[in-house]
């Protein structure tokens, strides 16, 4: 069982990062359809309401946060604001960059003072942000199923869907074990790098099916990736029998794969904001991307770990 104050941190870190993670995919779903529909509308109104519920948390804790988070870039990265400002330029939008800056000035500490109220909200925050989760993955399965149906354009693809979907149902499994106050134990960490693994081909994927094609060098990087390590790396998690041997190598090799995407995106971002780089996608995206592989490596613990 979770102690109090292990409870209230991994609550901080993963409603942080994860809403942040679902505001982005609902301006996603936004920007993806031409002129007003119901589902560009229920997207707004998720993204409002995960905004303000991060709000809250940096209220609630003072903007006191675990260090570890910070370190990780899993609230935000040192691209971040500058990607939402372009992306506010380039489609005219108002992203409430304030959370960002508020973000910037958050303070890292390893020690919480825990009381029966602080627990309390917590457990709201968490309820609350169950139900966003749930509404994003209804919402989100009800496109991806009209676009594979041919009943409805949209200028995002059904592999974003799949991604998103992924990302947010890892996100209710985090919020359920919560609820239970349940440590992760072995096969919980083995499952939970399995699903960061697919979302993190999926990211590779969407990169590649996005990206300027006259760009031979982060093609080629992202064919690699794509058509040699994971196929590989996704298999050995399927079919090698659980034990810490073959966990731990697993593991390393899904540190090794993660930091090289890491690096990849980090240069990414870098040649957008310098306008030498193009996608046909937002650039809240790719900052998006960045930190969902920084929360990977994250849940590796992969800074305690020589490879």
């Amino acid at each position: 069982m979770l102690t109090e104050e292990e409870f209230y941190k991994e609550s901080i870190d993963a409603n942080l990062y994860y809403l942040r993670t679902l505001r982005d995919f609902c301006i996603n779903i936004e920007l993806s359809f031409y002129g007003n529909n119901s589902y560009k509308e229920r997207a707004e109104s998720l993204a409002r309401r995960s905004q303000d519920l991060g709000r809250e948390i940096i209220t609630l804790t003072n903007g006191k946060v675990p260090s570890k988070g910070l370190n990780y870039q899993i609230f935000y990265t040192e691209y971040t604001l500058p990607i939402e400002r372009l992306t506010e330029k380039l489609f005219n939008l108002n992203l409430g960059t304030d959370i960002t800056e508020k973000q910037l000035n958050l303070n890292p500490t390893d020690e919480f003072e825990v009381n029966d109220e602080l627990i309390e909200s917590m457990a709201s925050i968490n309820a609350r942000a169950l139900s966003i989760a749930n509404s994003f993955i209804e919402l989100a399965r009800e496109i991806r199923s009209e676009m594979t149906s041919n009943n409805l354009f949209s200028y995002s693809y059904p592999t974003m869907y799949n991604f998103m979907i992924i990302t947010i149902e890892l996100y209710i499994g985090e919020l359920n074990r919560l609820k239970e106050m349940i440590r992760k134990d072995p096969i919980i960490a083995l499952d939970t790098e399995y699903g960061y693994n697919i979302t993190a081909y999926e990211i590779t994927s969407f990169l590649r099916g996005v990206i300027d094609p006259d760009e031979t060098s982060y093609i080629e990087v992202l064919n690699n990736i794509l058509n040699e390590i994971y196929p590989e790396l996704l298999e050995d998690y399927n079919t090698l029998p659980l034990s810490p041997e073959n966990q731990q190598n697993l593991n390393e090799r899904s540190i090794a794969v993660i930091r090289r995407i890491r690096l990849l995106i980090m240069d990414m971002l870098k040649d957008l904001l310098d306008a030498k780089l193009y996608f046909i996608i937002d650039p809240l995206a790719i900052d998006n991307f960045y930190r969902n592989i920084n929360y990977f490596l994250y849940v590796l613990d992969a800074d305690n770990k020589e490879i």
